[in-house]
């Protein structure tokens, strides 16, 4: 018989992977499926030269979660094998590592496809082989997520680097391949000044939630999520004042909220309690930022001045001012 225990864990990795729909989930599928139909019309000798799709949001907005859900459900994007038993990889995802340079991401994709790809080569020869392995391996769409982490020191002439370097993706002779780039804000300094890029690309934007404006979105995440744990959502947690406090704790990013709401209804079951209450979320956000419970965003009075950014203000060693040596009077 299975005790309590390991209903709560089977619980718990059910929600944790499963997908909360959003508007912003449902308008990038769409988003996906005009790219990917664009990417068939290239093949067929039409389409445009806009083939880069970029995504771009703060931190904590869902885009990453939210890409590998939709990219998952294309079954066009899946491997397989032609007429000629050789493995076609239509869509390559790939997270840019923070340390990676433009050498070392060539080098990780041709090792993902198979190739050899060594650092004993210089950078131009691995872009070249790299292109034709992407074209070989019949991969029409390349995903990377984090992209700005390519974007090195953040100078003009790193940037007009990278510009250049993903532009070389879009000018493979006989194949359109057709470029994803997802990540944070920094990522906007490629599609800003010259045009050479914007006029290549499509954007979509990840937004964060402002309150009292999205309230109502706010609420249906949080009955979402609370349904599919069996809870039902205190009154108070429906007022403006809570829903304001929630959008503030989280900086107004979906996938941050979604992560919250699901820490305190886990808390309320492990309790056994029937629904999630404001108590819950004082302790989930006392967990993760380590505030004062004096600055707790969810019960402060003053909580409209506090910024989640600064709970461990009061930790910050405080800078000592050096002593300065008194000159001995001259006679």
């Amino acid at each position: 018989m299975i005790n309590k225990v390991e209903e709560l864990r089977a619980l718990r990795v059910r929600e944790s992977s499963r997908i909360v729909s959003t508007p912003l989930t449902k308008h990038l599928r769409v988003r996906i499926e005009e790219f990917w139909e664009h990417a068939q019309d290239c093949l067929a000798g039409g389409g445009s030269r806009r083939r880069t799709l970029a995504i771009i949001g703060e931190s904590g907005t869902g885009k990453s979660t939210a890409l590998k859900h939709v990219l998952d459900s294309f079954d066009e994007f899946k491997p397989y094998r032609n007429e000629h038993n050789e493995t076609i990889i239509p869509m390559l995802s790939i997270e840019v590592e923070y340390t990676n340079t433009p050498k070392d991401l060539a080098i990780r994709i041709l090792r993902m496809l198979g190739a050899d790809g060594s650092y004993r080569s210089n950078e131009t020869v691995l872009y070249d082989e790299l292109k034709n392995q992407l074209r070989a391996s019949g991969t029409i769409l390349l995903h990377l997520d984090e992209a700005q982490h390519l974007k090195k020191g953040g100078s003009s002439h790193a940037v007009m680097g990278l510009k250049d370097r993903f532009k070389s993706f879009l000018v493979i002779e006989n194949w359109p391949l057709h470029l994803i780039l997802s990540g944070v804000e920094d990522l906007s300094d490629l599609f800003t000044g010259d045009q050479q890029m914007p006029n290549r690309s499509n954007v979509m934007r990840f937004d964060t939630l402002s309150a009292p404006a999205d309230n109502k979105r706010v609420q249906e995440i949080l009955a979402d999520i609370a349904a599919n744990c069996g809870l039902k959502v205190d009154k108070a947690l429906t007022t403006e004042d809570f829903l304001g406090r929630l959008v503030k704790a989280t900086g107004g990013g979906i996938g941050t909220l979604i992560e919250m709401a699901r820490a305190a209804c886990f808390k309320a079951l492990s309790k056994g309690h029937a629904a999630v209450t404001a108590k819950d979320f004082e302790f989930v956000y006392g967990r993760t930022s380590g505030s004062l419970p004096s600055e707790n965003i969810i019960t402060a009075k003053a909580w409209v001045d506090l910024d989640r950014s600064n709970a461990l203000i009061d930790l910050v060693p405080k800078q000592v001012e050096p002593k300065r040596s008194r000159k001995k009077a001259s006679k």
